[in-house]
């Protein structure tokens, strides 16, 4: 995030705490670096998964971005923001029978096939409506991507369809009824910081889309290769090298766009292009000392930043935070920084090092555009979601209101009970 400490107390003044703030220009040119670093022949598919806020997909959109997504929800935000079916794929284990109808319904590229249960669904829905479907077989992989601490291929999952058994049936896949099978998707991992591993992976899946196409002579129309490529949040890590990765890829893509002229090559990227041009802003509430140690309580913890507070992780880091309503002069201290839950996993930054912190200064936790709201608990002690915002162009958009107390309860249906009370004589 490139906005100065300046822009973003003057919007957290304006729209309050917790909240998101975006820099419009950092999406934007992260966006563009991505495309630049790739040849022309592959296109880029923002993953809504990471950050669905309508405003940031039809920001990214405007600028040439694809979408990928996961529910009907996101299908919807990604056509509202200008998205068009044509560049719009649908991947997720569980879709329901509304949201493959709209799919179909809409014609979008490739509805992205996690089970061979799914394709007979999908067959038979197409069939009912007098369409061709057009899919992707998601494989799972043999092949398991090296540095990506959570792998997606290469071991059991719910995700896809085990390479072998899809080698396999392949036929099958291509002949069932009112299904255009337009090439396979393959996602092996995520937040993968080396590009090296993110080459190996890609090698492999287009080796497996040859093996497909050379057993079967079918034509595909489509590779999904997924992405994957990551953000060093922590110390230690260093973050994708760019000129590597453009060497590596660049080659590889070419070479594969030469024998498939015809086929469309996708990457997907969601936390690349988003991660480093959100920060989330919180303001302390209360400070004490517990045991030795040093507590600021803030307003916004693991229900608005679960990845912070190190949700799923053993090993708890810090994201990098920053104290930036403090004087510039002011002293380091350590502190532990706190949400508002009656949770102790509710620590946002473990023994952290911050200028001196007071009530009612304002907190930063940055790197955090991706999976931030998306991925918490934000009804945790029904404190609900924080607000979005985003600094773009000198100006600053609130792009998403915080949750109210109404906006929580009115979605509640309290039961008359009176109407099913026994009288007793």
């Amino acid at each position: 995030m490139n906005k100065n400490n300046s822009e973003i107390l003057s919007a957290v003044q304006k729209f309050g705490t917790p909240s998101y703030i975006y820099d419009g220009e950092k999406l934007v040119q992260n966006y563009k670096n991505l495309v630049n670093a790739l040849p022309e022949c592959v296109d880029v598919f923002y993953a809504l998964k990471v950050n669905p806020n309508v405003s940031l997909v039809k920001l990214l959109r405007s600028n040439g971005a694809c979408t990928e997504v996961c529910s009907i929800t996101e299908m919807e935000i990604a056509l509202k923001a200008g998205s068009t079916p044509e560049d719009i794929v649908y991947l997720g284990p569980c879709k329901k029978d509304y949201e493959l109808k709209k799919a179909i319904e809409l014609n979008i590229f490739a509805i992205v096939i996690e089970s061979e249960i799914e394709l007979k669904r999908v067959s038979a829905f197409a069939k009912e409506m007098d369409i061709i479907a057009n899919v992707a077989i998601r494989i799972n992989p043999d092949f398991s991507a090296e540095g990506s601490p959570w792998k997606m291929g290469g071991r059991p999952t719910h995700f896809g369809i085990e390479e072998q058994h899809a080698i396999e049936n392949f036929q099958v896949y291509l002949d069932t009824p009112n299904i255009n099978v337009r090439g396979i998707h393959v996602y092996n991992g995520t937040n993968i910081l080396e590009a090296k591993s993110v080459y190996e992976n890609t090698k492999y899946i287009l080796e497996l889309y040859e093996t497909i196409v050379r057993k079967y002579n079918c034509k595909f129309t489509m590779v999904d290769v997924g992405g994957g490529m990551g953000v060093p949040y922590f110390q230690n890590q260093e973050e994708l090298d760019t000129q590597e990765f453009r060497n590596l890829m660049v080659p590889l893509f070419t070479n594969f766009n030469k024998k498939y002229p015809e086929t469309r090559i996708i990457m997907e990227s969601g936390r690349l292009i988003i991660g480093t041009s959100g920060c989330m802003a919180v303001q302390v509430n209360n400070m004490k000392t517990n045991h030795g140690k040093i507590f600021a309580v803030t307003d916004g913890g693991t229900n608005c930043h679960s990845a912070a507070a190190g949700s799923g992780r053993v090993v708890k880091r810090n994201f990098p935070m920053e104290n930036i309503s403090a004087l510039p002069t002011a002293q380091e201290h350590k502190y532990q920084v706190s949400g508002p839950l009656c949770s102790p996993d509710d620590i946002i930054g473990r023994n952290i090092q911050l200028k001196e912190i007071n009530v009612l200064d304002i907190l930063l936790v940055k790197l955090s555009g991706a999976y931030g709201p998306t991925s918490s608990p934000g009804l945790f002690h029904s404190h609900g979601y924080p607000a979005e915002i985003l600094l773009y162009q000198g100006e600053s958009y609130l792009i998403r209101s915080k949750d109210s107390t109404d906006d929580i309860i009115n979605k509640q249906i309290m039961v008359d009970f009176k109407k099913n009370e026994l009288i007793l004589n």
